[in-house]
């Protein structure tokens, strides 16, 4: 099993996480304590297979809620 994260803090030792991948586990845990880290809905946003229209460019995965070339908005690939 394969599980993503995006947005991840942990409440022990304030380690964020924005975007992670694991492999065998169904939780987050903190690469600096090992506690089950939780969602930070102060984190950074994370936008995956998006388009921007107004440059023409595409994206598998960015760390944004916008256009990091244009500043434009996102629409989904279809």
């Amino acid at each position: 099993m394969i599980s993503t994260f995006f947005g991840y803090k942990c409440p022990k030792c304030n380690s964020t996480v924005t975007v992670g991948a694991i492999i065998g586990a169904d939780e987050m845990r903190c690469p600096s304590c090992n506690t089950v880290m939780e969602p930070d809905e102060k984190g950074q946003a994370s936008a995956a297979n998006v388009y921007c229209p107004k440059c023409n460019a595409q994206f598998g995965l960015v760390t944004s809620d916008k256009c990091p070339i244009c500043g434009g908005s996102f629409s989904r690939i279809q």
